[in-house]
């Protein structure tokens, strides 16, 4: 058994994360659940002495055990100018002090053990060669040939699809087991949490606020705040008119048990024929059709390589189709330049699925949203176009004093609204919502799911909605169309 405690971590006289003791079993798996902001990935930087400057943490009892961990996010992680096979060899050159022909024959056997296709072939790959289920397969293999007797694993499938994820969840548990590691597995999927954890803590502002086993946290929960993370999750058997969130359940609020009423759609506003697009040879979509009424919500959903995304930039000229025809309103609009371009972009806009990357870093949120009236001269004064931010910014639920704050000063699901009101200011009449609820934590998630039905009822918008995640694709459709991955 390993053990840790510490006073708290702090910066400055600030308390970030507050006193804890942790304890670890070889071969056990310890989830770590909470939001954004609760502290989790602090608590695990703690343990591998990886603090970000200025933070520390006051140690009671520090762990005594080797650490390694597999990151969030594999492609900011791995070096991009390295082959893979150099990267992980280099771990264990210095770790394990292998010399660099026992640390290639030993990362070829991990890329092996980590189910790495052609580990010969794929040693010589640089990261951005891969899948990022691959990526996220490296990552392990990184970990593991360090020989640790403690993994941490921090949000390792956020940006993977199910069945994907779903893999690599059942590989880190199988590997887990077979070398006797003790893991802390943290996440906010808490369908994850069930796949692989023995024991569960779950985190709130700093603070540890309820631990148990998987059965008595996830089945029985006691604390309002885990209660309104797993009421969070949108139902597998019903569409509620209103998602709960943790805010309800902290404020004692009656739970609403209302159904969405149903949606009784419009005439046809858009129609796709025989879509195809293909890269250097490789098809990515082939003969795809679709259509979407007014006042309709329709799901795409598909594993990744399976041409969402393609599809969504090619219905707005983000990228050109190789074949096939797109109409708006009985207008074909895959072939528009010009006038005609800027014309339907007031009439189909994009929410994306990271708001932080499509924000600019150097605009102010008010900037950002000023600048599409500037453009498409839907306001003659500065007032009036002041005005109309103000309005947005209202409707997604935030105050007018925000408009000289940068996107970096906002939480992801702040963010993810600052991208939705952006995608409001031309008033359009249809929204792509491209995976713009993956990476949120399962109550920010819940939030915006309900802003976006609640705008869509105030406004009577149609919606593409495209996600790897059925239930939240099933409680905002209509109807669905499922994509399989192009051979």
């Amino acid at each position: 058994m390993w053990k840790a405690s510490f006073e708290g971590i702090n910066l400055g006289e600030r308390q970030l994360v507050h006193a804890a003791a942790w304890e670890f079993q070889p071969g056990e798996c310890v989830a770590l659940v909470g939001e954004s902001g609760s502290g989790k990935s602090l608590t695990a930087l703690a343990f591998i002495d990886l603090l970000p400057d200025g933070i520390e943490a006051e140690w009671r009892q520090k762990l005594e055990a080797k650490t390694a961990m597999i990151f969030q996010e594999p492609m900011s992680a791995l070096n991009p100018s390295m082959r893979i096979g150099r990267q992980i060899a280099e771990a264990a050159e210095s770790r394990l002090g292998m010399s660099k022909r026992e640390a290639k024959t030993r990362a070829l056997e991990w890329l092996e053990h980590v189910q790495i296709p052609e580990p010969e072939v794929s040693y010589r790959k640089y990261p951005h060669q891969m899948s990022g289920g691959q990526r996220q397969r490296v990552m392990m293999a990184l970990a593991m040939i360090m020989e640790p007797e403690l993994l941490i694993a921090d949000e390792p499938t956020t940006a993977l699809d199910e069945l994907v994820a779903h893999d690599i969840l059942s590989l880190i548990r199988e590997l887990q087991k077979s070398q006797n590691m003790a893991m802390l597995f943290i996440s906010h999927d808490l369908g994850a949490v069930a796949q692989v954890a023995d024991r569960v803590v779950v985190m709130r502002e700093g603070h540890v606020v309820e631990s148990g086993t998987v059965q008595q946290v996830l089945e029985s929960p006691s604390h309002p705040y885990t209660q309104g993370l797993i009421a969070s999750r949108p139902p597998a058997d019903r569409k509620p008119l209103r998602l709960p969130t943790v805010d309800d359940f902290l404020a004692g609020k009656p739970i609403s048990t209302a159904e969405r009423p149903p949606t009784h759609p419009g005439e046809i506003i858009l129609e796709v024929n025989n879509l195809g697009k293909s890269f250097k040879g490789v098809n990515v979509v082939d003969k795809f059709n679709l259509t979407i009424r007014e006042g309709e919500t329709l799901g795409l959903v598909g594993a990744s390589g399976s041409g969402k995304s393609t599809i969504a930039r090619c219905l707005v000229n983000l990228l050109p189709p190789d074949e096939g025809e797109i109409y708006y309103r009985g207008e074909r609009i895959d072939q528009l330049s010009g006038t005609s371009r800027k014309r339907l972009a007031r009439e189909i806009q994009y929410i994306f699925q990271d708001p932080f990357s499509s924000l600019s870093p150097r605009m102010t949120v008010g900037d950002a949203l000023r600048e599409p009236l500037i453009v498409h001269s839907m306001f003659s004064t500065r007032a009036e176009q002041d005005a109309e931010v103000i309005r947005l910014l209202e409707a997604v639920g935030f105050e007018a004093n925000v408009m000289d704050r940068y996107p970096h000063e906002f939480s992801g699901g702040q963010r993810q609204r600052i991208g939705i009101a952006r995608a409001l200011t031309l008033k359009p009449k249809l929204l792509i919502c491209d995976e713009s609820v993956a990476a949120l934590d399962v109550s920010i998630q819940a939030q915006v799911l309900n802003l976006l039905n609640d705008l869509k009822d105030q406004h009577q918008f149609s919606y593409l909605f495209i996600s790897h995640d059925e239930r939240v694709v099933n409680y905002m459709s209509n109807r669905i169309v499922e994509l399989v991955t192009s051979k």
